[in-house]
């Protein structure tokens, strides 16, 4: 009995090691491919192009800088939206709100938002990130054989990656997030790749929720290593109302006449 527990443990851990060793492969390959090592090099990006979201179609720029900083401006009806990560917290202001006082993320947006950021992408390295990695296997997407990997992080949400067997490039990911109560789940696809010093990228992306496509970007213009100062990320603060702008002068001036 001890025999037949030991050699069934002994199999398990073997699987065990068999996936972990098939996971790694199939990373290494899609790394290679994509040309990661090439993608190290650089230090910033900036990608410019058009996102179109029900029906209207606006211009997009966004500025990348390493280790973790991101700014999105997406120009809307002659105002801008901005969204930025610099590295600890996000932030964004919206034109629809009334008002230009950046507000500050927090929660599932925020996470999303960082996870976002990472300039090397969320797979790259992913132990150290806190994310636990398997190869689930190969199946059918759409008539293409795909790999199938599932990572979860430290709070339980799992991101899905699904990468073409045969070219090794990613054709799809599917995001499962805790928000509250709920589950989420949205998945995005990947298309168009195109070569960029050195580094092959999607210049096509598409969001999908519950099947029905939500956005659609589509990348023209990419360019690495062009220098963007930390400021570019940096909070704003926040306008103080003119009412109470005028009220700390009128007190400023008082204070002034009584020291006369």
């Amino acid at each position: 009995m001890k025999k037949t527990i030991a050699l069934l443990f002994g199999l398990f851990i073997s699987v065990l090691l068999i996936q972990a060793q098939d996971l790694q492969e199939v990373l290494d390959t899609y790394f290679e491919t994509i040309g990661q090592e090439k993608y190290l090099e650089h230090e910033t990006m900036v990608a410019k192009g058009k996102s179109i979201q029900q029906g209207m179609e606006t211009d997009f720029t966004v500025w990348q800088k390493r280790p973790n900083s991101l700014r999105l401006e997406v120009d809307i009806q002659g105002a801008t939206m901005v969204q930025v990560f610099d590295g600890e917290k996000g932030w964004y202001n919206a034109p629809w709100t009334g008002s230009t006082d950046p507000i500050e993320l927090s929660g599932w947006q925020l996470k999303t938002l960082e996870r976002q950021s990472d300039f090397d992408g969320m797979i790259y390295n992913y132990k150290e990130k806190g994310y636990e990695a398997e190869l689930i296997g190969t199946e059918d997407m759409e008539g293409t054989e795909v790999y199938k990997l599932k990572f979860t992080d430290e709070d339980g949400n799992i991101y899905y990656y699904f990468i073409d067997a045969d070219n090794f490039v990613l054709l799809k990911t599917t995001t499962k997030m805790k928000i509250g109560d709920s589950e989420v789940e949205s998945d995005t696809y990947f298309s168009n790749y195109k070569e960029k010093d050195g580094y092959i990228m999607p210049f096509s992306v598409e969001n999908r929720t519950n099947g029905q496509t939500v956005s659609q970007v589509n990348i023209e213009e990419v360019t690495f290593d062009e220098e963007i100062d930390d400021s570019k990320f940096k909070m704003p603060e926040k306008e103080e109302p003119m009412q109470e702008v005028e009220e700390q002068d009128k007190k400023e001036e008082q204070e002034e006449e009584e020291e006369k």
